[in-house]
């Protein structure tokens, strides 16, 4: 394996220059001195064997090499401070951090519910929640960023672990005086011109696009990416568009938005939701273990993650 040639304050002083933009202020946030700084500066080109700034107007600006590298640069500091944020963890009694990953649209009013029962069964866990409206969660599984993926459908994927939590149907959500509020169902069709609000267009796998869309080889006629589920909700509220969602994700929400929901086709799409974690070694991880007692606590019904 070949060694880096750079080091981790290289790292540091590119993504300090990036944001102080001077070597006088970028210098003072890393408690070096100006010519310290500059010193690193050339010893990390050096090193690179490429050109990483060049000079405008008594200004270190990037070049394209390193605004390559900052981007690395970002990510290797960001892991370094989680990493050094989970040893804080320990130390303070902690014995094991399990980061739970889901999307952005699922709701999480059920989370303080299952926080006090990990905290009576194994106060040594900690959970830790991330949500993003543009990572796919098995993805991030598999690449190591979580360690639990909240996910609808049937995955498969090799190394991971499939717990089943329950069943949902997939429903439209629509303002309450909104068209298709009149009609008894949704149909793929009756999408084709509507505005369309996602919380992300990578599409989740399982969800309306694998089910609805596809098969009936209809789309949206426009997309519009609105985030988060409080942000979807009013702008379908406000009646901008239509969306579909898991029928527990919106369900407490309904009357505080003014919406409404109805079936997806005549015979109603239903989805199985999962918890998933990697398959280790070990006879039971921390992930495998609180994704255990996830389902044991839903009972294999979504009414707990709805109330």
């Amino acid at each position: 394996m070949t060694m880096p040639h750079l080091d981790i304050r290289h790292l540091r002083m590119l993504v300090a220059l990036d944001r102080h933009k001077t070597v006088t202020s970028a210098a003072r946030a890393l408690g070096l001195t100006q010519p310290a700084l500059s010193h690193q500066v050339r010893e990390a080109e050096r090193r690179a064997g490429v050109p990483l700034f060049r000079r405008v107007n008594r200004r270190l600006v990037l070049t394209w090499q390193g605004q390559e590298l900052l981007q690395s640069a970002r990510l290797i500091m960001g892991e370094l401070a989680r990493a050094e944020a989970d040893l804080e963890r320990y130390r303070g009694g902690v014995k094991a951090l399990v980061r739970l990953g889901a999307r952005a649209y699922c709701g999480f009013r059920w989370v303080p519910a299952f926080l006090d029962e990990i905290a009576a069964d194994a106060p040594e866990i900690e959970v830790e929640f991330h949500t993003d409206t543009l990572s796919v969660p098995l993805s991030a599984l598999e690449d190591g960023a979580i360690d639990l993926a909240l996910v609808p459908g049937n995955p498969r994927r090799r190394g991971v672990e499939v717990v089943h939590l329950f069943d949902d149907d997939l429903v439209a959500v629509m303002a309450k005086n909104h068209p298709l509020a009149r009609r008894p169902c949704v149909v793929a069709a009756d999408l084709a011109d509507q505005v369309y609000v996602t919380y992300s267009t990578v599409f989740e796998p399982g969800m309306e696009h694998d089910l609805l869309f596809r098969p009936a080889r209809e789309l949206p006629a426009t997309y519009l990416r609105a985030g988060p589920l409080d942000a979807m909700l009013s702008v379908v509220a406000a009646g901008r568009g239509v969306t579909v969602v898991s029928r527990w994700s919106v369900a407490p929400d309904l009357e505080r938005w003014g919406l409404t929901t109805r079936p997806l086709t005549e015979q109603g799409l239903t989805i199985p939701w999962s918890v998933c974690h990697r398959r280790q070694g070990m006879a039971e991880t921390p992930a495998a273990f609180v994704a255990a007692r996830l389902a044991a606590w839903c009972g294999g019904a979504s009414e707990r993650f709805i109330a």
